[in-house]
């Protein structure tokens, strides 16, 4: 499908053919983001199942992602300099899709592991191309709406998609997750084929130098400091619901009322993100997701998990737009992509060390310590992003300009 041009479209036109483009994404995301819940849900679990320790299990998840991350500058400049995002996308899916669904027939954890971690780091290659198709057919006063929307419908898939995970692996065992895996795959890459059509994208200029890009970094470093107990948590929530005595479908319950808050809440706060400004809508959302973690802390019957995720939700809804959509507008026209993978090298990789550390303070303090870091981790968060941005907030908050 030819790539369209904003320049050579009448106002209307445009915006059709955008809303029409997003809808694409946004079906994509439904059910690519099935992907990554499925296995923050169920992974530590199979790979405990299959001999596993949970600091090894654990280990392993963090493995994956962190080296899966490294590839986020890379792909978003090759992204950038090619001027495409189709590609990626059907590069990432086609090549990780078989290294997926071979795993449920490997017997050692320590290769279904490395598997894993093969098969995520190809699917990594697609995300810059992803996150930059956004804004490649949004303007800026609206990019935290179409982050939010990509967001709300991701997590609407994924409610469904664990909602069915959940019976099948109380009928089939956990392994079965992984054949639900690639179906799910190969939904995205009909979708990629067909559906999706590539915004106009400005060439690439010069290359700037690396320490031209010190604000993205330390940026980056503040908003993602929180996410070393968020991965934690994130991929240790579902062990710690079965420890509470929650069932493998009761444990999807749970996960389930995270999504479901997601696909409420994501749209209308893109929007707010929008309209009182980026780093606002950050510090407001860590706020909120701090709270859902002292939730997390104080739960004592895997129920009461419930509520935590809901208002953790709430507050990753509200800093996950405004963080994309701040890097989006400090890229130069026709690097968004290289931008957005460099945020993602830093978020992603210490998002990817924290149930690796999770699993040290696990070992070492049993399950409130890993939420006990979490909440210090969110605080020191919030704290650095209030002293390098907060301070500097007008009093009353602005929207963005188009």
């Amino acid at each position: 499908m030819a790539r369209f041009d904003r320049r050579d479209r009448a106002p209307q036109e445009v915006k059709d053919v955008d809303r029409r483009s997003l809808l694409a994404l946004a079906l994509y995301q439904l059910l690519a983001s099935n992907r990554s819940g499925l296995f923050s849900v169920y992974l530590v679990l199979y790979l405990v199942q299959r001999g596993a320790s949970v600091p090894q299990a654990l280990a392993i998840f963090s493995a994956a992602y962190v080296v899966a991350s490294l590839t986020g500058p890379a792909a978003g400049r090759w992204s950038d300099r090619v001027g495409k995002r189709r590609p990626f996308l059907l590069f990432a899916e086609a090549s990780s899709l078989p290294f997926f669904v071979v795993i449920p027939w490997i017997g050692s954890f320590w290769v279904a592991g490395l598997v894993f971690v093969v098969a995520e780091t190809l699917l990594a290659v697609g995300s810059p191309a992803l996150t930059a198709s956004v804004a490649d057919i949004t303007r800026r006063g609206e990019r935290g709406w179409g982050y939010g929307f990509l967001a709300a419908s991701g997590a609407m898939g994924t409610m469904v998609g664990i909602l069915i995970a959940g019976a099948v692996v109380g009928i089939f065992g956990l392994a079965a997750l992984f054949y639900l895996v690639g179906a799910l795959m190969c939904g995205t890459i009909v979708l990629v084929l067909f559906l999706f059509q590539e915004g106009h994208i400005e060439p690439a200029p010069p290359r700037r130098p690396l320490r031209e890009m010190k604000g993205i970094a330390v940026f980056s470093f503040a908003a993602s400091v929180r996410t070393l107990g968020t991965g934690a948590v994130a991929a240790f929530y579902a062990y710690y619901a079965s420890v509470l005595g929650a069932s493998d479908f009761e444990v999807s319950l749970v996960a389930f009322a995270g999504f479901a808050t997601s696909a409420v809440v994501s749209l209308p706060l893109g929007r707010r993100v929008d309209k009182t400004g980026e780093i606002r809508g950050l510090l407001v959302g860590t706020g909120i997701a701090a709270a859902g973690l002292v939730l997390f802390l104080v739960a004592g019957t895997w129920p009461e998990l419930v509520p935590a995720r809901i208002v953790y939700q709430v507050g990753f809804a509200l800093m996950s737009p405004a963080m994309l959509s701040w890097v989006v507008h400090q890229a130069p026209s026709g690097r968004r992509a290289e931008y957005l993978g460099f945020f993602s090298l830093i978020n992603s990789t210490m998002w990817s060390c924290g149930p690796f550390l999770g699993g040290l303070v696990f070992s070492a303090t049993d399950a409130p310590g890993v939420f006990v870091f979490a909440i210090l981790m969110t605080c020191v968060s919030l704290a650095l992003l209030y002293g390098l941005y907060g301070r500097k907030l007008p009093a009353r908050p602005v929207a963005a300009p188009d």
